[in-house]
């Protein structure tokens, strides 16, 4: 049985749309007993009214779980209360995290846990991570630099991906901004990506040890000033912006999230002219990370806190979780 936390959130709703598809028995947590008693039955579903900051009630909402997956946010805030209880409780942890500073805290706190804890395992940081431990291995001996670049199209935010972002840069995004560029081959042609703070300067080094790793997303040439720049405006404007957040929509409807669409290249380079490359692309993130959770709760390995790549085998991960359906489309190959 896979217990969900936030069940009645954005994300959490596609989650547990994913759990009743597949038929897998799962329990849906969350604070409000409207909310929960508002979603649709699926007969394999089991409501729980839980608040993350108690730990007496998680422990029973953990009760009898293979696993837990929590998309219950902001992660900085209320994350941790929930991975020790399931340390507490034996049950493999995994998240819809994006937040860096939360996952450095996992990965710096749990490395001697005796289950596997595994924050940031929806589209923040799945395809890119394990595609940098696919190209990594390919490239046969040292890694020296790994790119992991972002060409994104169309993209919709959810009320709750905004509050994160606001968060990020009132904190100053939970590292520095390095703006550093990289050419990068993308199917459609060389792209610049410029770097910003981003998960993968977290996971990959896990798992590729002594390799400079850089990720961003596609700009123009000459973007890096300007995006150091907007992040410091940010900064200022963002305890202004957050009051407003409540305002927005709670995330795309469907159609919206099908158009939004991405490709992701992580390109390991080696010494001399040893490189090796993988693609991801598909459309529907918020989808995707529904479907990403899901099979991870079902194939999750090892113990202490982990990356996607350290939890997962990238490969036959990478290859189950491919195809075109309700939660959206992904395919992978190397380049």
């Amino acid at each position: 049985m896979i217990a969900l936390l936030g069940a009645t959130g954005y994300t959490g709703k596609l989650v547990a749309a994913e759990l009743a598809r597949l038929e897998l028995p799962h329990r849906l947590g969350g604070r409000d007993p409207a909310k929960l008693g508002a979603l649709p039955p699926d007969g394999v579903a089991e409501p729980f009214v839980v608040d993350a900051t108690d730990p007496a009630r998680l422990d029973l909402f953990l009760d009898g779980a293979t696993a837990i997956i929590s998309c219950a946010g902001p992660f900085a805030r209320i994350g941790l209360a929930v991975v020790e209880a399931a340390v507490r409780n034996g049950v493999p942890y995994l998240d819809s995290a994006g937040e860096r500073e939360f996952m450095r805290l996992v990965y710096e706190r749990f490395t001697e846990a005796r289950v596997p804890l595994v924050p940031a395992c929806g589209f923040d940081f799945v395809p890119g991570d394990l595609a940098a431990a696919v190209a990594a291995a390919a490239v046969g001996g040292r890694v020296r630099e790994v790119v992991v670049g972002y060409d994104l199209g169309a993209m919709s935010p959810s009320r709750g991906t905004v509050r994160t972002m606001l968060g990020a840069a009132r904190s100053g995004g939970g590292g520095p901004a390095l703006a550093r560029t990289r050419r990068v081959r993308f199917p459609s042609g060389e792209k610049d990506v410029v770097e910003v703070p981003w998960g993968e300067q977290l996971t990959v080094p896990r798992h590729v040890p002594g390799a400079t790793v850089v990720a961003g997303f596609v700009a123009p040439p000459l973007a890096g000033p300007a995006l150091s720049l907007a992040a410091g405006a940010m900064r200022l404007v963002a305890p202004a912006l957050e009051p407003l957040v409540g305002l927005l929509p709670e995330g795309p409807p469907a159609r919206r999230r099908r158009r939004a669409s991405f490709t992701i290249v992580a390109d390991a380079r080696g010494e001399g002219a040893r490189r090796s490359a993988v693609v991801c692309e598909g459309r529907d993130v918020y989808g995707l990370t529904a479907r990403f959770l899901v099979a991870a709760a079902r194939r999750v390995g090892g113990a202490g806190a982990l990356t996607p790549a350290q939890a997962l085998d990238p490969v036959p991960f990478l290859d189950a979780v491919s195809g075109d359906g309700p939660t959206g489309r992904f395919e992978w190959r190397r380049m």
